[in-house]
């Protein structure tokens, strides 16, 4: 009896002690104003990370006088909210879609606002999708969420292996009669977006 009691809360201990991080991103295409809209959900602690983090890469280019733009001299500086969509999220017309250049992909995003809801915030923001002439928009294919690499990596799991699909980031095409989903982890950073016809 004791063994089977030892066993069990042996099984349940590890798995309370998993560290587990998830976001939710909806995706959204505006034909009118030709912009992904973008709604993430991320926890309270995470949105803390991510402002320290792109406060202080913001300090240090402003330090070095570099153009946080994109070296457009005219453009408004870059708010923390819109630097860390550009580190950690990139879309691409190709299955690698690699990381963009963190301020050059931070102006693509324009921040709209934050909303907090218990322990997690939606963060809401559009996205300039690049044409290829004047005319034609070319929706991306896939998106790549590095928010958790570094995390997963440095997180030792109970059993001691390596990055784990604990750390997760969910993103719903929204438009579709049935939202579509897919999931990005660690492990497997790039997903395909199917976009509704």
């Amino acid at each position: 009896m004791i063994a089977v009691v030892t066993t069990c809360w042996l099984a349940l201990s590890g798995m309370l002690l998993h560290p587990t991080q998830e976001t939710l991103c909806e995706l959204q295409w505006n034909q009118e104003t030709k912009r992904i809209e973008i709604a993430f959900r991320l926890s309270l602690a995470d949105e803390e990370r991510l402002m320290k983090e792109a406060e202080v890469a913001l300090s240090k280019s402003r330090e070095r006088g570099t153009e946080e733009t994109a070296g457009e001299k005219s453009a408004p500086r870059l708010k923390p909210q819109q630097l860390a969509f550009g580190r950690h999220m990139t879309f691409g017309n190709d299955d690698a879609c690699l990381p963009a250049p963190a301020f050059a992909n931070a102006a693509k995003y324009r921040w709209v606002g934050r909303r907090e809801e218990g322990i997690h915030v939606w963060w809401f923001a559009e996205f300039a999708v690049s044409k290829t002439d004047k005319t034609e928009i070319n929706l991306p294919s896939h998106v790549r969420c590095d928010l958790f690499v570094d995390t997963a990596r440095n997180t030792v799991h109970p059993s001691g292996h390596g990055p784990h699909d604990a750390f997760q980031n969910t993103f719903v095409i929204l438009g579709h009669p049935v939202p579509v989903s897919a999931v990005i982890t660690p492990r497997e950073p790039v997903a395909e977006l199917k976009w509704p016809d």
